[in-house]
């Protein structure tokens, strides 16, 4: 199903959940990947890689099924590819404030070793994680990001802001999830786009691309 969006209105879409009444999904829509994202002052200042590479990331995680369904797009510095670093190529850090890092909190299945590609998958979050990262997650303090052979600590960055107002999270109710104030970061303005998102196959799209900030 596609509905019509924009920065201060409510997308209506389908979706396939594990079989639940009702359940807040916290939904994390094309958070872009930047080069920029990783200079960080704290705790150990570092400047941004010289790259061009870029991304984005959307999730969706589910609060009651604990279930995080996610798709990444990336397009490394040419020749560039994922490196495995400490528990893989790509993770979830935090806690931590845009501009600081954080340790590795939530490791994702392996990129393949490509300078560009679109996965898709689902985590299942453990009952530890989730008392340790569930708050912060939520609250907009964990960043996604790849490490490459080009710098191993990190190459492209996207923190993870919900697109729920005041950072409470969608609402998933009867199939369908309502994502309320549609957040396009770095960008000003109402944007209209069409939203095509579908979990059971990993698939999300925006129609018009967002601009990588």
């Amino acid at each position: 199903m596609m509905k019509k969006a924009t920065l201060l209105a409510t997308a209506m879409v389908a979706l396939s959940f594990p079989s639940i009444n009702m359940a807040e999904v916290i939904s994390f829509i094309e958070m872009p990947l930047t080069a920029s994202q990783e200079a960080v002052t704290a705790p150990t200042p570092t400047p941004a890689p010289v790259s061009n590479g870029y991304g984005r990331i959307t999730a969706l995680y589910d609060s009651s099924s604990k279930i995080l369904t996610y798709n990444v797009t990336w397009k490394l510095q040419d020749d560039a590819v994922p490196r495995t670093h400490q528990a893989g190529n790509n993770h979830i850090h935090g806690p931590a404030e845009v501009g600081t890092g954080a340790p590795i909190v939530i490791p994702f299945p392996d990129l393949p070793l490509t300078n560009s590609g679109n996965v898709s998958g689902s985590l299942t979050l453990t009952a530890e994680q989730v008392a340790a990262i569930e708050t912060d997650l939520i609250e907009g303090r964990m960043y996604y990001n790849i490490h490459s052979t080009l710098y191993s600590g990190g190459e492209i960055r996207a923190q993870l802001i919900s697109n729920g107002a005041n950072a409470t999270g969608a609402l998933y109710q009867n199939s369908e999830l309502t994502l309320s104030n549609v957040l396009v970061p770095g960008l000003e303005g109402a944007q209209a786009y069409d939203a095509v998102l579908n979990s059971a196959t990993g698939t999300f799209v925006l129609t018009t691309a967002t601009p990588l900030r």
